[in-house]
């Protein structure tokens, strides 16, 4: 059964003034550090406090990955797919430090198996990101990666690498932003840059919806002008997932439901010069996402 959209057309949505887009990306102005640090070498840590204490300190991200239960490192496509040459060279020449965790299920702690990045990786192998790197976000899961096949996201060894270039974000903002670049049409929204503006007025209707329980373009007329005021001409796509599913089925849910509208695709797909994605819950357990987009 195909997801629902809203009926309302696309370029309803738009509205186009002439101020032009004169503020950088959020990830560009928070990740503009020396080539020496974007060179340095990934710290493997085989410890997870170990791994933690060592992030806190070199003010990087903490990579950690959960082998199934009775599968060693020497047997892990995941370790090693983060053993590689090309793979590490990825990371090591992102914006950031990175430490690599790699953990046999059966020796997580019961703390580590309670916290709440288990849970988004379905209580069994996978791969989240913690956040050590930036201020705002620091000690918080901003990536997961779950092993176990979900009802839209199934795990491929090509996301790793995405997770290296990720913007500066919350888990919600870099789930949506996953699941557009890993679409298979390749959409190209995602190339310019992400906006904290427009990421704040994506995430602010995002939990709208979902306060309301309902999907649409509410107050878009008096929501689009400010943005302009500021930014420039924007436009809009939004989207529902079926109930009772995880963030990240959720997420890959309604990047299907956009490719499916060649209106909503069409603003997904393009190329701005700057957007904003993010996804919520509402009560009734569906997911409410949101794209904003200057073109």
């Amino acid at each position: 059964m195909s997801p629902r959209i809203h009926s309302r057309t696309l370029l309803a949505t738009m509205i186009f003034l002439t101020c032009a887009v004169n503020w950088r990306c959020f990830a560009d102005n928070n990740q503009n550090v020396t080539s020496s640090l974007r060179q340095q070498n990934i710290i493997d840590v085989s410890n997870y406090t170990d791994a933690t204490r060592i992030a806190k300190k070199k003010s990087a991200m903490l990579l950690v990955s959960i082998r199934p239960q009775d599968v060693d490192a020497d047997h892990d496509e995941v370790t090693q797919h983060l053993k590689k040459h090309s793979i590490r060279k990825i990371f090591t020449e992102s914006d950031t430090p990175w430490v690599f965790c790699q953990l046999d299920f059966n020796e997580c702690s019961i703390s580590l198996i309670q916290s709440t990045f288990l849970k988004e990786i379905r209580e069994g192998p996978g791969v989240c990101v913690i956040d050590y790197a930036h201020e705002p976000l620091k000690g918080q899961v901003v990536s997961v990666l779950p092993r176990r096949d979900g009802k839209y996201y199934q795990f491929a060894q090509q996301d790793l690498s995405l997770l290296a270039y990720l913007p500066i974000g919350s888990l919600t903002q870099r789930s949506m932003i996953l699941a557009v670049r890993r679409h298979a049409d390749v959409p190209r929204s995602t190339d310019g840059g992400c906006d904290i503006m427009l990421c704040e007025a994506a995430a602010a209707h995002s939990a709208h919806q979902a306060k309301l329980q309902k999907q649409g373009h509410h107050r878009w007329k008096l929501r689009s002008q400010q943005i302009s005021d500021h930014r420039g001409p924007a436009v809009e796509v939004c989207a529902e997932s079926w109930p009772d599913q995880d963030l990240l089925d959720s997420c890959v849910d309604c990047v299907s439901c956009w490719r499916q509208s060649p209106g909503h695709w069409r603003a997904v797909s393009s190329e701005h010069s700057a957007y904003g994605y993010d996804i919520r819950r509402g009560k009734n357990s569906i997911w409410y996402a949101t794209g904003i987009f200057i073109h």
